[in-house]
């Protein structure tokens, strides 16, 4: 909550700053706080159960993660965009040596697109065109091994 309070005071200065910006200038400025408050809802890195290596932006990379009884939450990649330069992603999951739990999951604006409950491997393409779009792991218990590519 603190860090979207220290967003909004340097939204609002930085507004206050651009009177003078042209239409473009102000837009570009919205976007940009748009697309950090976006990438607050990510977990960070230091908080992640595994290794994540972001793409050319926060919605491509890998994670790789053997998780041992985890029960929580981790959004892996994602944000909040007016506008991407790629709309499309390709998914590639792997989930091997399940035990409890697990659902992953894309959380697309209002909608959740169920991913994997299960051990196997999955392919899924989805267009992010704007929005809050996030790839979410939720895990109860579960013990097993994680790996996904975003391209």
């Amino acid at each position: 909550m603190k860090k979207i309070g220290l967003l909004l005071i340097t939204l609002c200065f930085t507004l206050i700053l651009c009177s003078g910006c042209t239409k473009d200038g102000f837009l570009n400025i919205y976007k940009s706080a748009n697309e950090k408050v976006g990438d607050m809802v990510l977990t960070s890195q230091s908080k992640l159960k595994g290794n994540r290596e972001f793409g050319e932006d926060h919605y491509t990379g890998t994670y790789e993660v053997t998780y041992k009884k985890f029960k929580g939450e981790e959004v892996i990649f994602g944000g909040t965009t007016i506008e991407r330069d790629n709309d499309n992603i390709h998914i590639k999951l792997n989930v091997e040596n399940s035990d409890g739990n697990i659902k992953i999951y894309m959380k697309l604006k209002e909608k959740e697109e169920s991913l994997a409950i299960e051990d196997g491997s999955y392919e899924f393409d989805f267009n992010v065109k704007d929005g809050s779009n996030y790839l979410i792991i939720n895990g109860d218990n579960y013990s097993g091994k994680v790996n996904i590519e975003i391209k």
